[in-house]
Protein backbone atom coordinates (compact mmCIF):
# COMPACT_ATOMS: atom_id res chain seq x y z
CA UNK A 1 0.00 0.00 0.00
CA UNK A 2 1.12 3.12 -0.88
CA UNK A 3 0.27 6.47 1.12
CA UNK A 4 0.97 10.51 0.15
CA UNK A 5 1.01 13.17 2.08
CA UNK A 6 -0.24 16.85 1.07
CA UNK A 7 4.21 17.83 0.97
CA UNK A 8 4.29 15.95 -1.96
CA UNK A 9 6.04 12.67 0.13
CA UNK A 10 4.94 9.28 -0.67
CA UNK A 11 5.46 6.08 1.78
CA UNK A 12 5.31 2.26 0.72
CA UNK A 13 4.45 0.67 3.50
CA UNK A 14 4.38 -3.06 4.15
CA UNK A 15 2.68 -5.04 6.94
CA UNK A 16 4.08 -8.23 8.26
CA UNK A 17 1.49 -10.54 10.83
CA UNK A 18 2.53 -11.69 14.39
CA UNK A 19 1.49 -15.62 15.51
CA UNK A 20 0.15 -13.40 18.69
CA UNK A 21 -2.58 -11.61 16.41
CA UNK A 22 -0.10 -7.81 15.89
CA UNK A 23 1.15 -6.51 13.35
CA UNK A 24 4.84 -5.40 11.78
CA UNK A 25 4.16 -2.55 9.52
CA UNK A 26 7.25 -0.96 7.66
CA UNK A 27 7.49 2.25 5.83
CA UNK A 28 9.81 2.94 2.80
CA UNK A 29 10.08 6.31 1.51
CA UNK A 30 9.59 6.19 -2.18
CA UNK A 31 9.21 10.22 -2.64
CA UNK A 32 11.73 10.11 -5.71
CA UNK A 33 10.99 7.30 -7.62
CA UNK A 34 7.35 8.61 -7.53
CA UNK A 35 8.58 11.89 -8.36
CA UNK A 36 10.71 10.24 -11.22
CA UNK A 37 7.35 8.03 -12.82
CA UNK A 38 5.47 11.23 -12.97
CA UNK A 39 7.97 12.88 -15.06
CA UNK A 40 7.98 9.94 -17.10
CA UNK A 41 4.36 9.43 -17.45
CA UNK A 42 4.37 12.89 -18.17
CA UNK A 43 6.79 13.07 -20.92
CA UNK A 44 5.71 9.93 -22.79
CA UNK A 45 1.88 11.45 -22.18
CA UNK A 46 3.39 14.62 -24.70
CA UNK A 47 5.61 12.20 -26.38
CA UNK A 48 2.51 10.44 -27.30
CA UNK A 49 -0.05 13.46 -28.06
CA UNK A 50 2.94 15.28 -30.56
CA UNK A 51 3.22 11.79 -32.16
CA UNK A 52 -0.71 11.43 -32.79
CA UNK A 53 -0.62 15.13 -33.89
CA UNK A 54 2.07 14.15 -36.35
CA UNK A 55 0.08 11.74 -37.76
CA UNK A 56 -3.05 13.43 -38.83
CA UNK A 57 -0.39 16.23 -40.55
CA UNK A 58 0.99 13.15 -42.93
CA UNK A 59 -2.62 11.41 -43.02
CA UNK A 60 -3.64 15.02 -44.32
CA UNK A 61 -1.08 15.30 -47.24
CA UNK A 62 -2.19 11.62 -48.70
CA UNK A 63 -4.99 12.00 -51.54
CA UNK A 64 -8.48 12.03 -50.14
CA UNK A 65 -10.77 9.13 -51.59
CA UNK A 66 -12.61 12.06 -53.99
CA UNK A 67 -9.20 12.74 -55.46
CA UNK A 68 -8.92 9.02 -55.99
CA UNK A 69 -12.36 8.64 -57.51
CA UNK A 70 -11.68 11.50 -59.82
CA UNK A 71 -8.56 9.67 -61.43
CA UNK A 72 -9.35 5.85 -61.25
CA UNK A 73 -11.82 4.46 -62.67
CA UNK A 74 -11.57 1.57 -59.64
CA UNK A 75 -8.73 1.46 -57.30
CA UNK A 76 -7.75 -0.26 -53.79
CA UNK A 77 -5.54 1.49 -50.94
CA UNK A 78 -3.94 -0.89 -48.65
CA UNK A 79 -1.45 1.67 -46.28
CA UNK A 80 -0.86 0.72 -42.89
CA UNK A 81 2.30 2.53 -41.14
CA UNK A 82 3.94 -0.25 -38.93
CA UNK A 83 3.87 2.78 -36.05
CA UNK A 84 1.76 5.67 -35.80
CA UNK A 85 3.34 7.17 -38.64
CA UNK A 86 5.91 6.36 -40.67
CA UNK A 87 8.08 5.99 -44.27
CA UNK A 88 5.70 5.31 -46.93
CA UNK A 89 4.26 7.58 -48.94
CA UNK A 90 1.72 7.99 -51.80
CA UNK A 91 0.56 11.11 -53.43
CA UNK A 92 -1.56 12.01 -56.58
CA UNK A 93 -0.64 15.29 -58.53
CA UNK A 94 -1.71 16.87 -61.95
CA UNK A 95 0.36 17.75 -64.41
CA UNK A 96 0.05 19.39 -68.39
CA UNK A 97 -0.18 15.83 -69.85
CA UNK A 98 -2.08 14.02 -67.12
CA UNK A 99 -1.74 12.20 -63.68
CA UNK A 100 0.51 11.57 -61.68
CA UNK A 101 1.07 8.78 -59.21
CA UNK A 102 3.91 9.06 -57.21
CA UNK A 103 4.41 5.89 -54.56
CA UNK A 104 7.57 5.81 -51.79
CA UNK A 105 9.05 3.91 -49.10
CA UNK A 106 11.41 6.23 -47.28
CA UNK A 107 14.47 4.56 -45.28
CA UNK A 108 13.50 4.22 -41.38
CA UNK A 109 9.57 4.01 -39.91
CA UNK A 110 8.21 5.75 -37.52
CA UNK A 111 9.04 9.12 -36.66
CA UNK A 112 12.30 9.22 -38.86
CA UNK A 113 10.64 7.37 -41.79
CA UNK A 114 7.89 10.29 -41.51
CA UNK A 115 10.17 13.22 -41.47
CA UNK A 116 11.84 11.53 -44.73
CA UNK A 117 8.13 11.32 -46.43
CA UNK A 118 8.16 15.24 -45.85
CA UNK A 119 11.50 15.94 -47.55
CA UNK A 120 9.95 12.78 -50.66
CA UNK A 121 7.58 15.27 -50.84
CA UNK A 122 8.81 18.25 -51.14
CA UNK A 123 11.47 16.97 -53.43
CA UNK A 124 8.84 15.68 -55.95
CA UNK A 125 6.61 18.48 -55.69
CA UNK A 126 9.50 21.07 -56.20
CA UNK A 127 10.65 18.74 -59.13
CA UNK A 128 6.85 18.67 -60.56
CA UNK A 129 7.45 22.62 -60.42
CA UNK A 130 10.38 22.21 -62.82
CA UNK A 131 9.26 19.82 -65.06
CA UNK A 132 5.57 21.01 -65.25
CA UNK A 133 4.80 18.19 -67.87
CA UNK A 134 5.45 15.54 -65.88
CA UNK A 135 8.08 13.62 -67.38
CA UNK A 136 8.47 10.07 -64.70
CA UNK A 137 12.04 9.80 -65.93
CA UNK A 138 12.67 13.55 -65.44
CA UNK A 139 10.52 14.10 -62.37
CA UNK A 140 12.93 10.98 -60.21
CA UNK A 141 16.27 12.58 -61.96
CA UNK A 142 15.11 15.98 -59.96
CA UNK A 143 13.83 14.68 -57.04
CA UNK A 144 17.18 12.57 -56.28
CA UNK A 145 19.32 16.03 -56.79
CA UNK A 146 17.12 17.70 -54.33
CA UNK A 147 16.45 14.76 -51.64
CA UNK A 148 20.84 14.80 -51.65
CA UNK A 149 20.74 18.64 -51.80
CA UNK A 150 18.36 18.66 -48.87
CA UNK A 151 20.10 15.81 -47.10
CA UNK A 152 23.85 17.27 -47.72
CA UNK A 153 24.65 13.83 -49.05
CA UNK A 154 26.34 15.17 -52.25
CA UNK A 155 29.27 13.49 -53.57
CA UNK A 156 32.17 14.08 -51.27
CA UNK A 157 30.43 15.59 -47.98
CA UNK A 158 31.28 14.51 -45.02
CA UNK A 159 28.09 14.28 -43.03
CA UNK A 160 26.58 11.57 -41.37
CA UNK A 161 23.29 11.01 -43.46
CA UNK A 162 22.73 8.45 -46.13
CA UNK A 163 19.07 8.12 -46.54
CA UNK A 164 16.50 7.96 -49.11
CA UNK A 165 14.14 5.98 -50.42
CA UNK A 166 12.84 3.72 -53.64
CA UNK A 167 9.84 5.00 -55.52
CA UNK A 168 7.61 4.69 -58.88
CA UNK A 169 6.06 7.25 -60.48
CA UNK A 170 3.16 6.58 -63.22
CA UNK A 171 2.01 9.34 -65.45
CA UNK A 172 -1.24 8.58 -67.22
CA UNK A 173 -2.41 10.46 -70.20
CA UNK A 174 -6.24 9.83 -69.76
CA UNK A 175 -7.06 10.59 -73.60
CA UNK A 176 -4.01 8.31 -74.90
CA UNK A 177 -5.16 5.64 -73.26
CA UNK A 178 -1.13 5.45 -72.28
CA UNK A 179 0.76 5.16 -68.85
CA UNK A 180 3.81 6.30 -68.34
CA UNK A 181 6.37 4.28 -65.49
CA UNK A 182 9.56 5.41 -64.22
CA UNK A 183 10.98 3.46 -60.96
CA UNK A 184 13.52 3.70 -58.93
CA UNK A 185 14.22 0.41 -57.30
CA UNK A 186 10.75 -0.07 -57.84
CA UNK A 187 7.63 -2.52 -59.75
CA UNK A 188 4.88 -1.76 -61.95
CA UNK A 189 2.92 -5.13 -61.65
CA UNK A 190 0.49 -4.79 -64.60
CA UNK A 191 -2.85 -7.46 -65.27
CA UNK A 192 -4.38 -7.55 -68.66
CA UNK A 193 -6.56 -10.11 -69.83
CA UNK A 194 -5.78 -12.85 -67.05
CA UNK A 195 -1.78 -12.25 -67.19
CA UNK A 196 0.20 -10.47 -65.40
CA UNK A 197 3.11 -8.32 -66.64
CA UNK A 198 6.08 -7.00 -64.33
CA UNK A 199 7.26 -3.27 -65.47
CA UNK A 200 10.48 -3.00 -63.64
CA UNK A 201 12.29 0.17 -62.82
CA UNK A 202 15.70 0.63 -62.79
CA UNK A 203 18.07 -0.37 -59.86
CA UNK A 204 19.16 2.02 -58.13
CA UNK A 205 17.08 4.47 -55.09
CA UNK A 206 16.89 8.32 -54.58
CA UNK A 207 19.20 10.18 -52.20
CA UNK A 208 21.73 7.78 -50.97
CA UNK A 209 25.06 8.86 -51.20
CA UNK A 210 26.62 6.29 -53.93
CA UNK A 211 23.57 7.82 -56.58
CA UNK A 212 25.15 9.72 -58.56
CA UNK A 213 23.47 13.53 -58.82
CA UNK A 214 23.39 13.08 -62.45
CA UNK A 215 21.69 9.71 -62.35
CA UNK A 216 19.42 9.61 -65.28
CA UNK A 217 16.13 6.96 -64.83
CA UNK A 218 14.34 5.46 -67.57
CA UNK A 219 10.57 5.58 -68.69
CA UNK A 220 8.56 2.21 -69.88
CA UNK A 221 5.06 2.69 -71.18
CA UNK A 222 1.98 0.78 -70.47
CA UNK A 223 -0.63 1.09 -73.12
CA UNK A 224 -4.38 0.86 -71.35
CA UNK A 225 -7.05 -1.48 -72.19
CA UNK A 226 -10.67 -1.72 -71.23
CA UNK A 227 -9.64 -3.93 -68.33
CA UNK A 228 -6.11 -3.17 -67.91
CA UNK A 229 -5.19 -3.20 -63.68
CA UNK A 230 -2.23 -1.79 -62.22
CA UNK A 231 -0.36 -1.90 -58.64
CA UNK A 232 2.53 -0.79 -57.23
CA UNK A 233 3.55 -1.35 -53.71
CA UNK A 234 6.21 -1.27 -51.15
CA UNK A 235 8.89 -4.34 -49.59
CA UNK A 236 6.83 -4.12 -46.50
CA UNK A 237 3.85 -6.24 -47.32
CA UNK A 238 6.46 -8.72 -49.36
CA UNK A 239 9.27 -8.59 -46.43
CA UNK A 240 6.74 -9.48 -44.06
CA UNK A 241 7.35 -12.68 -41.72
CA UNK A 242 4.60 -15.43 -41.24
CA UNK A 243 3.25 -18.90 -41.58
CA UNK A 244 4.43 -22.04 -39.58
CA UNK A 245 7.83 -21.47 -41.84
CA UNK A 246 8.45 -18.00 -40.62
CA UNK A 247 9.57 -17.19 -44.36
CA UNK A 248 8.92 -14.23 -45.91
CA UNK A 249 5.08 -12.86 -47.68
CA UNK A 250 7.22 -12.87 -50.70
CA UNK A 251 6.64 -11.73 -54.09
CA UNK A 252 4.94 -15.21 -55.60
CA UNK A 253 2.12 -15.35 -52.75
CA UNK A 254 1.36 -11.43 -53.96
CA UNK A 255 0.97 -12.27 -57.76
CA UNK A 256 -1.40 -15.63 -56.69
CA UNK A 257 -3.37 -13.43 -54.81
CA UNK A 258 -3.52 -10.67 -57.22
CA UNK A 259 -4.39 -13.28 -59.71
CA UNK A 260 -6.77 -15.21 -57.99
CA UNK A 261 -8.74 -11.78 -57.27
CA UNK A 262 -7.90 -9.41 -60.09
CA UNK A 263 -11.69 -10.21 -61.72
CA UNK A 264 -13.40 -8.67 -58.34
CA UNK A 265 -13.85 -4.81 -57.80
CA UNK A 266 -10.66 -3.67 -56.37
CA UNK A 267 -12.36 -2.93 -52.84
CA UNK A 268 -13.10 -6.69 -52.91
CA UNK A 269 -9.50 -7.57 -54.20
CA UNK A 270 -8.32 -5.20 -50.59
CA UNK A 271 -10.85 -7.30 -48.57
CA UNK A 272 -9.12 -10.75 -49.74
CA UNK A 273 -5.43 -9.22 -49.69
CA UNK A 274 -6.11 -7.75 -46.23
CA UNK A 275 -7.35 -10.84 -44.51
CA UNK A 276 -4.73 -13.08 -46.37
CA UNK A 277 -1.69 -10.65 -45.70
CA UNK A 278 -3.01 -10.31 -41.74
CA UNK A 279 -3.76 -14.07 -41.47
CA UNK A 280 -0.03 -14.97 -42.85
CA UNK A 281 1.70 -12.23 -40.41
CA UNK A 282 -0.50 -14.55 -37.09
CA UNK A 283 1.45 -13.26 -33.96
CA UNK A 284 4.62 -12.04 -35.53
CA UNK A 285 5.45 -8.53 -35.30
CA UNK A 286 5.31 -6.27 -38.24
CA UNK A 287 8.32 -5.48 -39.53
CA UNK A 288 7.77 -2.31 -41.70
CA UNK A 289 5.24 -0.15 -43.53
CA UNK A 290 3.06 -2.01 -45.60
CA UNK A 291 1.70 -0.26 -48.90
CA UNK A 292 -0.21 -1.34 -51.68
CA UNK A 293 -1.97 0.65 -54.27
CA UNK A 294 -4.17 -1.27 -56.82
CA UNK A 295 -5.82 1.14 -59.71
CA UNK A 296 -7.94 1.57 -63.41
CA UNK A 297 -7.09 4.68 -64.69
CA UNK A 298 -9.96 6.66 -65.67
CA UNK A 299 -9.92 6.65 -69.26
CA UNK A 300 -11.70 10.01 -71.51
CA UNK A 301 -13.35 9.18 -74.18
Amino acid sequence: MDLSFGDGRSLEVHSTPLSDGGLIATYTDITERKNAERIIADAMKLINESIQYASRIQRSVLPSEEELKAVFADHLVFWEPKDVVGGDIYLIRKCLDGTLLFVADCTGHGVPGAFMTMIATGSFDQALVENPGGDPAELLKRTNQLVKATLGQQEGSTGESDDGLECGVCQIDHWQEKLTFAGARFELWVIEEGTMDVVKGDRTGIGYRHVPGDRAFSNRTVVLGDDTALYLFTDGITDQIGGKKRRSFGKRRLKSILMDYHKMSMKRQGVHLMREFEDYQHDEERRDDVTLLGFVPMIVQ
